[in-house]
């Protein structure tokens, strides 16, 4: 038995405990933008790997569901599989697979780089000890990281095919967790979040002054611009189907209320996806152009062409499944209105969208 904070725990509680520290501290975050505290060198301790020892109610069920324990994984620290997964000459060659809720631990524990990249690449104020600063850089490492743990795990687990062919009734809690972070994560790497808000992201910054305000202007407006803000939008998407597939359980409330990421993820996908159709003019009925081609956020597949080139080039006109309309310019309330009511179980998040629609414009 050992003993952590005055309580005597079994050794599966003691790992539990472990991995509850790791989420918590990605998952808050994700909620407060703040960094992690928690580095995945610091888990050197091996996961369990199958969803009954996790569930297991007293320590003889552990001891009996051990024995059936891959020998070769139970000895992997968790720190050396993050290390080996990050590893791109490695990635290719490893002997074993994660599983889904290996790759929830991983997940959590990649949020200290990414937190780490778009800090420095959505910061106004610059490395004045380094002539060439290249924060993008960064960016591209984290982005091919999570791009990768993502090909991985629909490798291993066939995540998102699994999950939305199948009713949420049958869905492990993983899951939704799992597409829920790394969408987030990725929206993180390529908005500029503070800025949409009109917050400070440096002691440079003075929100209320006239040139601020005109920087910030600009400052947005190249960004709406950008590949970065279209590929924001496609995984403010992503989170929004993933709300909109649990919403479909016989228990909505209660499946959401297991995902704590779900508010913080559609706050985050409300600011990105209003800002950028409130920037964007595109459809025909606001040019006065002929029909264009519509891209499905919501469930074309990653190699859609349509996609891939309005992700890449902003060839064709966005599509938001659920409302049937394009993000553009002249559906923005539309899109607000529906983002509250996804909002509306949590006031505070609710009102925090609010203030930012009150000041949309005028920063």
């Amino acid at each position: 038995m050992r003993t952590i904070l005055g309580l005597a725990q079994s050794p599966l509680g003691w790992l539990k405990n472990n991995c509850i520290v790791l989420r918590v501290d990605a998952y808050l975050s994700v909620l407060v933008g703040h960094p992690p505290s928690v580095r995945y060198q610091e888990i050197c301790i091996p996961l369990p790997k199958s969803a009954h020892l996790w569930t297991a109610v007293s320590e003889d069920e552990r001891r009996s569901l051990q024995w059936n324990e891959p020998a070769g994984r139970e000895k992997a620290f968790h720190c050396f599989l993050m290390r080996d997964a990050l590893d791109f000459d490695r990635r290719s060659h490893l002997p074993y697979h994660l599983t889904v809720a290996d790759y929830h631990f991983g997940l959590c524990s990649l949020q200290v780089g990414i937190w780490e990249a778009a800090r420095e690449a959505h910061s106004c104020e610059s490395d004045e000890l380094v002539l060439n600063s290249t924060p993008r850089d960064a960016v591209q490492l984290w982005r091919t990281h999570l791009d990768l743990w993502r090909i991985s795990t629909e490798k291993d687990c066939l995540l998102r095919q699994n999950y939305f062919s199948t009713s949420t009734s049958s869905a492990d809690i993983f899951s939704p967790l799992n597409l829920t972070l790394w969408h987030v994560s990725a929206l993180t790497l390529h908005a500029p979040l503070k800025l949409l808000q009109g917050q400070d992201c440096c002691f440079k910054c003075r929100t209320g002054t006239a040139m601020t305000k005109q920087k910030n202007k600009a400052r947005i407006r190249a960004w709406c611009r950008s590949s970065d803000a279209r590929t924001a939008v496609w995984n403010a998407a992503q989170i929004s189907r993933v709300v909109a597939h649990e919403s479909t359980s016989p228990t909505p409330t209660a499946r959401l209320l297991l995902n704590p990421l779900v508010i913080p993820g559609v706050l985050k996908s409300a600011i990105v996806t209003c800002s950028y159709a409130y920037h964007t003019r595109v459809c025909p009925v606001c040019t006065g152009g002929p029909p264009i081609d519509l891209v499905d956020l919501f469930s074309a597949k990653d190699e859609d062409t349509k996609l891939v080139r309005w992700k890449k080039h902003g060839e064709g006109l966005a599509d938001w499944d659920p409302l049937r309309m394009p993000v553009c310019e002249c559906r923005v309330m539309a899109l607000a209105t529906w983002f509250r009511g996804l909002l509306a179980r949590d006031k505070t998040a609710e009102m925090e969208f609010i203030t930012f629609l009150r000041g949309l414009g005028k920063g």
